[in-house]
């Protein structure tokens, strides 16, 4: 860690530079709000100047948190209490028991050391306990947040919580989000490498199906950004392993999905390419060969992928489902039926595209079902400025998991 890092690390140096970080992006809302009414510098001509400034301050202080070594992430063994829940139950989730985990995941478990233990869960709707059993019928979202596998966290101060929330407004009674385990790597101690947050994903399903006895095809698996990678990855597991008779979900609500964190697409983009030119608008950047090798990008997956090499991750159909190094058939056949959202200005559009043709070409018709929005950035339904677009989705999205 060099001595500038080391700095930002202690106290209180990581305060003073956050809030350095936060006035700058205050100091700038003038100077970009000038320029909206001028015309001059909006990547999309559709944005109001609400949808412009929060892009801008998104881009400018993302990867602020890493630098001081800090993320939105909570204390896994720390239960919190009732009034600091906001609107959500806190819930706490047993482990997975070792028989059922087996195959391609636990081979990867081993060889990382990763285990499941008891985690944190916030359920939000209509919970009357911590165990309150499915009712005849009922519905459930299992919700997986977003955060690059290294920041954010289920409780209902992330601002993915603002999903469960939609959902909640549009027709489901109950959605269980899990605070999986996040990842960390050099320089800090190395934590919860894949498939960690996997059997995390996995212990909540498992609770929702045998301790509150949803049925399979009453679980629906929601995701957004790395959240929808994690969504993929847990039902690609119970796919191939059908003999633990867990089922399978009746659905995945996938948003903005990270499905290539390997990068292998990179390599195809030119200067015309839609994940290049959004790089102008949205906040999310796009790497490359000339991006810091600790920025927040590479660092998420050198924390993600562990003692795994960058090569056999884009060969991992658990980890880079989209990646161009996998073959083009058959890695979606007996997938649930899933429907896709994503925003056109977003960097990510591309690998989703792929990801979109490759389900639509493994699974029946009508299973799939895609959303691209107009003008939208990346993981666009998490933030309520981003209307009508996000209202529209959410309804629709949720009459699509009514018809299920």
């Amino acid at each position: 860690m060099d001595p500038l890092t080391k700095l930002l690390h202690t106290q209180p140096f990581g305060f003073l530079y956050l809030l350095y970080r936060r006035i700058l992006v205050v100091l700038k809302i003038p100077f970009w709000t000038a320029l909206y009414f001028a015309g001059i510098n909006k990547p999309r001509p559709s944005w109001s100047l609400k949808k412009l400034l929060l892009s801008n301050a998104i881009r400018d202080v993302l990867d602020a948190p890493s630098k001081t070594g800090q993320t939105r992430g909570r204390d896994h063994t720390k239960e919190v209490i009732a009034k600091d829940c906001l609107d959500a139950r806190f819930i706490w989730v047993d482990p997975v028991p070792p028989n059922l985990i087996v195959g391609e995941v636990e081979r990867l478990a081993r060889a990382c050391g990763a285990q499941s233990v008891r985690i944190p869960a916030y359920g939000f709707g209509k919970w009357e306990s911590e165990r309150d059993l499915a009712r005849d019928g009922e519905k459930v979202i299992l919700n997986l947040h977003g955060g690059a596998y290294i920041a954010g966290t289920a409780h209902p101060e992330d601002p993915t919580a603002n999903i469960p929330r939609g959902y909640l407004t549009y027709g489901i009674s109950r959605v269980l989000s899990v605070d999986y385990r996040l990842s960390a790597t050099n320089p800090y101690p190395v934590v919860a490498p894949f498939p960690t947050a996997l059997l995390d994903a996995l212990a909540g399903y498992i609770y929702l199906t045998r301790t509150l006895g949803f049925k399979p095809q009453n679980v629906i698996v929601s995701g957004d950004s790395a959240g929808g990678n994690l969504a993929l990855a847990l039902a690609r597991y119970l796919r191939d392993s059908a003999e633990l008779g867990l089922g399978i979900p009746g659905g995945l609500i996938l948003i903005s999905p990270w499905v290539d964190p390997t990068g292998t697409y990179t390599g195809t983009l030119t200067d015309n390419s839609p994940a290049v030119l959004n790089a102008k608008s949205d906040y999310i950047k796009l790497p490359d060969a000339k991006t810091d090798p600790n920025a927040r990008y590479f660092y998420s997956l050198r924390a993600l992928i562990g003692p795994m090499s960058v090569k056999d991750a884009g060969h991992s159909p658990y980890i880079s489902p989209a990646s161009l190094r996998l073959a083009e058939n058959g890695l979606f056949s007996d997938f649930p039926p899933s429907c896709i959202i994503s925003g056109d200005a977003e960097v990510l559009v591309e690998q989703i595209r792929l990801l979109h043709s490759r389900m639509k070409g493994d699974m029946p018709t009508g299973a799939v079902v895609y959303r691209e929005v107009p003008d939208a950035v990346h993981d666009f339904v998490a933030f309520t400025v981003w209307e009508p677009e996000r209202s529209e989705v959410l309804r629709e999205t949720m009459n699509w998991v009514k018809a299920l």
